[in-house]
């Protein structure tokens, strides 16, 4: 028993001892990784997965899933750009010409009724939440296409980039929100009701509804926060790169699934931590960028991320394995 408990201890905690080594030998390799300009770009690019993971987060731990993320990023930045710009070149907007306030306003609530739909497909309709999530991908992805008609938007206010452009100090603006979010997810989920009935969820619903706990309500919940989330991230990402094409985000999902599971966050619902889907963020970010100095291809870049989602499913499988024969 006691042996098994420091095993899943181990596993639970890998992340740490993965990222410290991952930044020792990138330092060896390259003099320009371990550089104040270099370290605040890795935080930079990784504040749009962080916050895309925390959502990732809450939907796993009650052992769900949310594939239409990545979707619900790319059509809140573009709605919120269409919104406020010009039509024709280089603008290609709705001429609707909306205050930016309003515009972000419009593409957060937009984020949270995609969170919705999906919510109420699998609790109400009981719809598999696999299905529901990928055909929510698809289907977002083609109102981008239609609204956008393949053409990319540019032109951005600086108001509108504040998000993804903007520092306070010597501090981005992005990498304060990715923290403050990650804070508050970790409050929410160590030391609230809240959180407790959504490791219950995930844990066992049964014995959560035995308890009290209505399953579908939670449910509906992370739908909602994830739904948010990555509408925040569209509007970050947006500002950071001045501009909404129209394949933002795509394939973004297997990379937001690694930087959870590599980080303690169980596929099979009810075990994580924030802390440690932080760490499997801030992991993916440094090999990213330490790769990138190595001038190594994109191609073998895809390969390591493919091995890094393989090794966290192995781990997490292992966790399962466990914690079952316990």
């Amino acid at each position: 028993m006691k042996k098994r408990k420091i095993i899943i201890t181990i596993l639970d905690n890998l992340i740490w001892p993965l990222l410290l080594i991952t930044i020792i030998s990138f330092n060896f390799i390259s003099d320009r990784f371990f550089t104040p300009f270099n370290l605040t770009n890795i935080l930079i690019h990784s504040a749009v997965l962080g916050i895309m993971t925390v959502g990732q987060s809450f939907t796993l731990i009650t052992g769900n899933f949310d594939l239409s993320s990545e979707s619900t990023l790319a059509i809140t930045a573009l709605i919120g750009a269409w919104l406020i710009l010009p039509s024709g070149q280089p603008n290609f907007g709705g001429d609707i010409f909306l205050p930016v306030w309003l515009a972000i306003l419009v593409l957060l609530i937009l984020g949270i009724v995609a969170g919705w739909i999906n919510g109420f497909l699998i609790t109400k309709l009981k719809m598999n939440n696999f299905i529901v999530t990928l055909a929510m991908q698809i289907v977002l992805r083609g109102f981008m296409l239609v609204i956008s008609e393949g053409n990319t938007m540019a032109g951005l206010p600086d108001s509108y980039k504040f998000l993804g452009k903007n520092s306070l100090g010597p501090v981005p603006v992005s990498v304060l929100t990715m923290l403050i979010v990650f804070i508050i997810a970790h409050i929410i989920m160590q030391y609230t009701q809240f959180g407790r009935n959504l490791y219950a969820v995930g844990g066992n619903p049964s014995a959560a509804l035995a308890g009290g706990v209505n399953p579908d309500k939670y449910t509906r919940y992370v739908y909602l926060i994830s739904g948010l989330l990555a509408a925040i991230s569209g509007w970050m990402l947006a500002g950071r790169t001045g501009v909404v094409v129209e394949n933002m985000g795509a394939g973004m999902i297997f990379e937001i699934q690694a930087a959870a599971v590599i980080g303690g966050i169980s596929l099979q619902g009810g075990r994580g931590t924030m802390i440690g889907a932080f760490g499997g963020v801030l992991l993916l970010s440094v090999i990213d960028s330490g790769l990138s100095l190595m001038r190594v291809s994109s191609f073998w870049i895809e390969i390591f991320s493919g091995l890094i989602i393989l090794l966290a499913t192995v781990i997490d499988a292992q966790k399962s394995k466990i914690l079952s024969d316990n």
